[in-house]
């Protein structure tokens, strides 16, 4: 009877998790149709724009492109929200997201079939949770590697550009010269030579520079990017600005550097904890067996080894909540 309840219940979880799939696919096809028609809506406003300077200034023309104005207004998307596609790209994953979900799924299902075999139910609907929390660490792993890859060098790049700059370079030399001085597997080096090479190419300025470190998680990169289009594009001092986002840089890194240490020390102690604990059950069934063997075997005490699984898992979860940093 148990075994066919766990059936029942990995189909209807099954069935779930296609109709998260299906209505996720029907939301990304809304928001391709959203992008295009807005697409569409602003071409109309640079056409009545471009139209309106070849005329002669006249009041009609001007409240022509008013009204196309007004008619093109669409709702603001927040872009800045850390959605699962970007999060792919930023982590290089060659994948789209319904095979991501899937994933997920697929996981959660084996696991939870594998500990239904010995474990209760409130264990078995857990381990569903297996999936996505694997995927999503695996995830921000990626992500984290190169973050850090590209935040070692990004402070040292940036003071390298500084000091060409004053000796008089103009900014894409001094880029170019500082990014050979890097490391070969340095992961700035590989972006500045690819905005250089979408340059040499005939790509916009502007496209070109703005597509620097686009699949990298970073909050430093929108600054440099933003700094280098306006000095390219109004003049202005570029070094005085890159040095203070040099020193903007090092100070995020230092107090993201203290902050990590105080966590690990918190989460070394919970660690040393469980240690402890697992060596304590050890001794006990190596100088007593029968108190370990007997309570495993026994319904009611095997019921209170899997309450004490759950609130160490619980425990674990909420210290790694509390303890996470937000770059």
């Amino acid at each position: 009877m148990d075994t066919v309840l766990i059936v029942v219940v990995i189909i209807v979880l099954g069935g779930l998790a296609l109709t998260g799939l299906l209505l996720g696919s029907l939301s990304s096809s809304r928001s391709l149709d959203q992008r295009s028609s807005t697409r569409t809506q602003m071409s109309r406003i640079v056409a009545a724009q471009r139209q309106d300077r070849k005329s002669v200034v006249d009041p009609s023309a001007v409240r022509d492109v008013y009204r196309s104005a007004e008619e093109a207004k669409v709702d603001k998307v927040q872009t800045s929200e850390l959605t699962l596609e970007k999060r792919l790209k930023y982590a290089q994953w060659k994948m789209p997201p319904p095979v991501y979900r899937l994933c997920q799924v697929t996981i959660s299902l084996v696991m939870c079939y594998l500990v239904s075999l010995k474990f209760n139910q409130i264990l078995t609907a857990i381990s569903l949770l297996s999936g996505p929390l694997f995927m999503s660490w695996l995830l921000n792993r990626f992500m984290d590697r190169r973050f850090k890859a590209f935040d070692t060098d990004y402070s040292p790049f940036l003071l390298s550009v500084v000091s060409l700059l004053k000796t008089g370079m103009n900014p894409i030399q001094a880029l170019e010269t500082a990014a050979t001085e890097l490391e070969p597997g340095s992961l700035i080096k590989s972006e500045v030579h690819l905005m250089l090479e979408r340059l040499r190419y005939g790509v916009p300025e502007e496209k070109s520079i703005g597509a620097f470190g686009e699949d990298i998680y970073h909050p430093e990169i929108e600054l440099f990017v933003q700094a280098l289009l306006l000095s390219r594009r109004v003049g202005g001092n570029l070094s005085d600005t890159l040095e203070r986002l040099s020193k903007q840089v090092r100070k995020r890194q230092f107090f993201r550097e203290a902050a990590i240490s105080a966590v690990g020390m918190q989460r070394g102690s919970i660690w040393f904890i469980l240690v402890i604990m697992v060596v304590m059950e050890l001794y006990l069934y190596f100088v007593f067996p029968e108190t370990i063997m007997d309570s495993v075997k026994d319904d009611i005490g095997w019921q209170v080894w899997q309450f004490g699984f759950i609130v160490i898992l619980l425990g674990l979860y909420w210290i790694r909540q509390v303890t996470k940093i937000r770059v």
